[in-house]
């Protein structure tokens, strides 16, 4: 059997590349394979870090630590028992790097032999040769445990059929969670609420609004809080993962990505999908303990933004995102079309600059030798290819002046034209990702979601701009309404756009058609 664990390489990547590949832990390097790149340290080094930086517009090393780095390798380690031989895993690494990564982007697997049971070291570069990113989220760790599993079965190893999750709560707290009791779960959904409020800036204001609410801090520096109903507090950090005094703060100043109800309902169309998936993976990632659950923080951001990102283009529907990503690429290619006559025009500029008087006399001379023929064959040919032709009159002494002068005219614009166009590519780029992030997610995540019986009914009531309450009932909150509101109101104008423009492309084509019959009338009367 063999266990897979995922872990995002953001600022040591020459370090991690440096480890793998220690020809003291595989056996003086019999045990290394690489896919797509070598698997000499220095070389691959190199490969990963070209390919890095011609997608990611990023260095790939020299980096410092930060939240905010992005994944420069994806490591995975395959780890089997001790009955398996360095051969077979080794052998089994490499077809499993290959089921998942394919042969265009650069990875390396290296068999480590120095421990008790060997291992395999994956290292997956972030882009693949054609600027594909890989993302290391949940989705790809199920596929990879699925594919490992697959490829061990087909070797003879058995594999885990029902791994065992770890609880991270006592049987009462289970039990009273799972009847929907339990009053540490309805204060954690108060934070949760609270938390988005504008009113919350601070943990002293968060601590304030929880009292307005009804709680009592038995010890406030711990953060110890109970109902008024309930003999015994606990920390806030207990509730989970999100609830410690570093997350709280991180989760207030990031306020703008959390979606509690109040939020959801205020929601339109494939939104609602998104946010409910997106809230169901905040809740699974905050109230577990730290460092356990599969799903992590970035991801939830990532899916966030997107929700923030559809929500604030007006897009409703995966077809309105497909039509957005179609607007922005015919915007792109436009404006590259523009940008490459320009840079032809500077390259024409610089040869006419060069060769013009030459050619421009040669062009105007009649009595040409058969060496002045041949060479304006070839500047024709060599040095002005189609640049000039039908551009004024030759026979103009001017012709050259007027003509650098008016490509020097169109060069003004180019600076513009590339900072529009790197706009317009970064633009395509976060829809198009945004699309297929989108489609991933609501294929699987929502599809998991939406078996839960509990939050079927919620769903439908967010889409009707209702919010849950605590005693089971539902309520449009007139926040989230006047919210809903200006966002239907867009719809309407839009609606009515389209309406007016088909009533005038109506109206344009019924006076073409009278015209025409006009025409053909007078056509009539003068044929007889």
């Amino acid at each position: 059997m063999a266990y897979i664990k995922h872990t995002a390489i953001h600022t040591t990547p020459m370090k991690h590349l440096k480890y793998i590949l220690n020809p003291g832990k595989n056996e003086d390097m019999k045990y290394s394979s690489a896919i797509c790149c070598t698997n000499d340290y220095a070389a691959v080094c190199e490969d990963f870090k070209e390919i890095y930086e011609a997608f990611a517009k990023d260095k790939f090393d020299n980096r410092t630590k930060g939240k905010k780095e992005s994944v420069r390798i994806h490591s995975y380690i395959q780890s089997f028992d001790e009955s398996v031989s360095p051969e077979m895993a080794h052998q089994i690494g490499v077809e499993w790097a290959k089921a998942m990564f394919g042969e265009d982007r650069p990875v390396i697997v290296s068999t480590h032999t120095n421990t008790g049971h060997c291992h395999n070291h994956i290292a997956v570069c972030a882009y693949d040769v054609k600027g594909n990113r890989w993302f290391g989220d949940q989705y790809t760790y199920n596929l990879a445990k699925e594919v490992s599993d697959r490829i061990c079965l087909e070797h003879g190893l058995s594999i885990i059929k029902n791994p065992k999750k770890h609880s991270s709560i006592n049987y009462k707290e289970w039990d009273a969670r799972k009847k929907g009791y339990s009053w540490k779960v309805k204060m954690a959904d108060v934070i949760d609420k609270l938390i988005i409020s504008p009113d919350v800036t601070d943990i002293n204001s968060l601590i304030e609004k929880m009292r307005e609410c009804g709680y009592i801090f038995t010890n406030e520096k711990r953060m110890i809080a109970k109902p008024a109903n309930v003999k015994y507090g606990c920390s806030v950090a207990k509730l989970g993962y999100g609830y410690s005094l570093e997350m709280l703060m991180q989760r207030i100043s990031n306020k703008q990505y959390e979606f509690a109800g109040i939020k959801i309902s205020a929601f339109l169309g494939v939104q609602v999908d998104y946010a409910v998936t997106i809230r169901e993976k905040q809740i699974e990632l905050y109230r577990s303990r730290p460092n356990t659950s599969k799903i992590t923080y970035a991801e939830v951001r990532r899916t966030a933004e997107l929700l923030c990102y559809i929500h604030n283009n007006h897009i409703h529907s995966v077809d309105d995102l497909k039509a957005m990503v179609s607007k922005v690429k015919q915007k792109s290619d436009k404006l590259f079309n523009r940008y490459d006559y320009l840079c032809r025009e500077k390259k024409l500029l610089e040869q006419l600059k060069e060769f013009g008087n030459e050619y421009h006399h040669l062009v105007n001379k009649t009595d040409r030798t058969s060496g002045e023929q041949k060479r304006l064959e070839e500047l024709y040919h060599e040095f002005l290819p189609n640049g000039f032709i039908g551009r004024g009159n030759y026979e103009d002494p001017a012709w050259v002046q007027k003509q650098i002068n008016q490509i020097q005219r169109d060069l003004q614009e180019m600076d513009s034209i590339y900072a529009e166009l790197k706009k317009a590519n970064a633009e395509y780029y976060r829809a198009w990702t945004s699309r297929e992030l989108l489609e991933k997610t609501l294929e699987t995540d929502f599809d998991r979601i939406r078996k839960q019986e509990n939050l079927r009914e919620q769903i439908e009531m967010y889409h009707q701009g209702y919010e849950l309450q605590e005693d089971g009932t539902y309520v449009k909150d007139p926040e989230a309404a006047a919210e809903r509101n200006a966002e239907l109101d867009y719809l309407a104008r839009l609606e009515e756009e389209k309406q007016r423009r088909a009533e005038m492309e109506y109206l344009m084509k019924l006076e073409q058609q009278e015209k025409q019959e006009r025409a053909r009338r007078r056509s009539y009367g003068h044929s007889r």
